[in-house]
């Protein structure tokens, strides 16, 4: 099936932009600098809003894309995609104006916890629309586990890059490190269980399974992680940037597989129905 590019880039800059969110909650429950929050939160809204451009650049027409927002009640997976990315959008722009305006640390908190979940719930949700009947390989839940656990791991090591511009070695309780290793780690096991549904389809890609998912996606953002834990905080930029780099191959490899192990093609709305599509 051919590559739907568009799709691949909202995915993955949507779900990193999620994973953002998460990350800002997370450091106003555990402890860390304002002004790593604030920079990841306005970097959170640059990602989900650029993700979203995509998205709406592959619905291939103005009147799809108005279909999309006046039917978000549809619950189709685009309108979840699309709410989601509102709701990140809406959660991140409140906490931004919170801290701004000098906002409780309560306050902060709880908007923070919304944030956690929406974040994750986008990244997860990017993927849930492909779990069709019709497309064997997708027909998987392991499929949306496999787009959030790639999103976590580029949210984490670009946490970890504002960190290290703007924070100190105390974000996140001092575990920052620690909590980067684990997303590594989830991301890396998430994209091998999908290739293990895929199967012999995944090994007929050499260059993308290999490449991509298991050499950048498994052994460089685990090997970036186990660094993220050991190093200090002066020697963590290039090895966050490394990690980043990594993880965002491994997830556009993840994604590109999806596309080229499926059966047939299908462009979601220059051949089929919309209404249809958009479960209208």
């Amino acid at each position: 099936m051919e590559i739907q590019w568009p799709l691949v880039l909202f995915s993955l800059l949507a779900g990193t932009g999620g994973a953002l969110a998460a990350f800002v909650g997370l450091a106003g429950l555990l402890g860390g600098t304002r002004k790593v929050r604030e920079t990841a939160a306005l970097c959170s809204i640059v990602l989900v809003v650029l993700g979203g451009c995509f998205s709406v650049l592959h619905l291939a027409s103005p009147l799809h894309a108005i279909s999309a927002v006046t039917n978000l009640l549809s619950f189709s997976g685009v309108s979840i995609e699309l709410m989601l990315i509102g709701i990140n959008f809406v959660v991140m722009a409140a906490w931004l104006i919170l801290a701004r305006r000098e906002g409780s640390e309560a306050g902060l908190k709880w908007v923070g916890v919304v944030g956690i979940v929406a974040g994750l719930a986008l990244g997860f949700f990017c993927g849930h629309g492909y779990v069709i009947e019709g497309q064997p390989t997708w027909n998987t839940n392991v499929l949306p586990f496999a787009y959030l656990g790639s999103s976590l791991a580029c949210g984490a090591f670009l946490y970890g890059v504002l960190a290290v511009k703007f924070g100190d070695d105390g974000e996140l309780g001092g575990k920052l490190g620690v909590f980067t290793f684990v997303c590594a780690v989830i991301g890396a096991v998430s994209a091998v269980a999908y290739a293990a549904v895929l199967g012999g389809s995944a090994f007929s890609q050499p260059l993308v399974m290999w490449g991509g998912v298991v050499v950048f996606g498994v052994v460089g953002a685990i090997a970036s992680g186990v660094l993220a834990m050991r190093l200090k905080q002066e020697r963590l930029l290039a090895v966050n940037v490394c990690g980043l780099v990594c993880a965002a191959i491994g997830g556009l490899s993840i994604r590109i597989l999806m596309w080229l192990c499926a059966s047939g093609f299908i462009d979601l709305f220059a051949h089929t129905v919309p209404s249809v599509m958009l479960n209208l």
